[in-house]
Formats: structure tokens, C-alpha cells, sequence
């Protein structure tokens, strides 16, 4: 994946993240991510400082998304992919039901199937839908 211009990092305290596999580079593109995408359901977005909070529609926050490029404000048009699921555990050491993916926010470009980063985040996986499989993100 290439990308000009900052880009926002997340930090992840270490061993608290499980890491998805099927991430991989494309072949014939090198600079290109292949990945599955997924769609944000029944949500809606709202600034919240350098971040926009992940609502839902009772107006829970649910997850945030801090962008690279100017904002869309438009929930329904962004696309992301899963890059790990947090680690959440009970003070017992039990794995919790409620699981949060870590996320890069992506838009599509001109190209059919193709897509770019545009920021990071954080999302409860029950407002997270997988759309499409093996997708190019530059």
C-alpha cells in the first residue's frame, strides 16, 4: 500500500490484538493491500474531538474513526477492513462477548473493485458487515 502524505497510527499496547491472517500483498501490484472489506450497519457517525464517534442509533457510542484526509461525515459511504480484533478480557482473565475491531477506513477510487486507505478506527464487530472478499486497496 502506498500513500502520500500523514497517516494516523493507533496505539496498541502489545499482546492485545488478535492479528488477522488473510491479509496479503498483491503479486502484481506490490504497493496494494488485498483484502475483505465490510460496511458499517446501523450506525451513524458524529465529530467527537480529532475523532468521530461510531453511534448507534439510540446514539451509543460504538467505535471512532480518526481520518488522514478531509472528513466525509457520511457513515453510509465508507468501507472498511478488519485488521485485528481486541483482546477482551473480564478481570477473571474470560473472554468478554462484546468484540472491538481495529480498522483501517477506506473510500473507492475511480478504478471498479479498488479502494483507499483514508483513516483508522476502532468498532464493536455487531456494527461491522463484510461486503466484499479480496479487494485491492491502495
Amino acid at each position: 500500500m502506498a500513500y502520500n502524505g500523514g497517516i494516523q497510527f493507533i496505539d496498541i499496547p502489545f499482546g492485545t490484538v488478535d492479528w488477522i491472517n488473510n491479509l496479503g500483498f498483491d503479486e502484481e501490484r506490490e504497493p496494494a493491500l488485498i483484502a475483505d472489506i465490510g460496511e458499517f450497519r446501523d450506525c451513524i457517525m458524529e465529530p467527537d474531538g480529532k475523532h468521530y464517534a461510531i453511534l448507534d442509533f439510540g446514539t451509543t457510542k460504538r467505535g471512532w474513526i480518526q481520518y488522514d484526509v478531509k472528513e466525509d461525515e457520511d457513515l453510509f459511504k465508507e468501507r472498511c477492513v478488519v485488521v485485528g480484533k481486541k483482546s477482551s478480557k473480564d478481570k477473571d482473565g474470560d473472554r468478554l462477548d462484546v468484540k472491538e475491531y481495529y480498522i483501517l477506513v477506506i473510500r473507492p477510487t475511480s478504478v471498479d473493485s479498488e479502494y483507499k486507505r483514508v483513516g483508522v478506527g476502532l468498532v464493536q464487530s455487531n456494527y461491522v458487515v463484510r461486503q466484499k472478499f479480496n479487494v485491492r486497496v491502495v
